[in-house]
């Protein structure tokens, strides 16, 4: 059978309740408020909807139910649940080559280096995912909701009234796919820190959401302290190979 991408607007939808009562029987125990609201949402406005692939002849019913997996599926492998995956690119011997001429260093020196850059490497790949997560505990007291496994079209947050957001860690790592779909719209978009002069942009965001009070508005110094903890107690979220000299640390 056929198969091809597409988004929830390429459905005729009749009854959006009945939609909603296949998203809370697929998720079973799992069912929450956020899921709910984040299904609204692509029933109301079905061009912001993720893209699936579908069998031919596949409806709007079976999309829900795979909707509904693949947000699932990210919320269980957020930041602090999830297992980092094996690095399989092998490091080029040129890298070496080139930063031993320049800086002549060599042996041990050299192999720090190298693992090292791997290492930020890593590191700089689920910072994305720790901040969505952080964002996730700490907005949805002020009622936003976290579309888990980018099941909406370049949106992370939304809520009941239909406000959306998109977040990106830097000013710099937005790219075109994403403001395309923000243009023209009301979708808010917030990014975490100035990538020119390393500052952070947290009073926009607390602008943006609406919380005045000192005492619980975000701040960098609070993020940080959810990544530590967090990485803490799921250490296997950052893969260190083992010929690195930070293995076992």
């Amino acid at each position: 059978m056929a198969k091809s991408t597409k988004r929830f607007s390429d459905f005729e939808v009749n009854s959006p309740q009945d939609l909603l009562e296949v998203v809370k029987r697929v998720a079973a125990d799992e069912y929450s408020e956020a899921l709910t609201i984040c299904a609204a949402n692509i029933i109301k406005n079905p061009q912001l909807s993720c893209s699936l692939r579908m069998d031919d002849g596949e409806d709007a019913i079976i999309f829900m139910q795979k909707w509904t997996d693949k947000y699932l599926k990210g919320y269980k492998n957020r930041a602090s649940k999830r297992k980092s995956s094996v690095i399989t690119t092998q490091p080029d011997r040129i890298i070496d080559i080139i930063i031993e001429a320049r800086i002549k260093k060599s042996g041990d020196d050299l192999n720090t280096i190298k693992y090292g850059h791997r290492l930020a490497m890593a590191a700089e790949n689920i910072a994305g995912a720790l901040l969505e997560e952080y964002l996730a505990e700490k907005l949805i007291v002020h009622g936003w909701y976290c579309c888990w496994g980018e099941t909406m079209r370049s949106i992370d947050f939304c809520t009941a009234s239909g406000l959306f957001l998109q977040i990106k860690n830097s000013d710099n790592s937005e790219n075109s796919s994403s403001k395309q779909v923000r243009d023209g719209t009301t979708i808010k978009h917030w990014f975490r820190r100035f990538s020119r002069t390393g500052e952070t942009n947290w009073p926009a965001l607390n602008t943006l959401i609406g919380i005045s009070n000192e005492m619980t508005q975000l701040t960098e110094d609070d993020f940080c302290e959810f990544v530590r903890e967090t990485i803490s107690n799921n250490p296997d979220s950052l893969f260190v190979e083992e010929e690195s000299p930070f293995y076992g640390s």
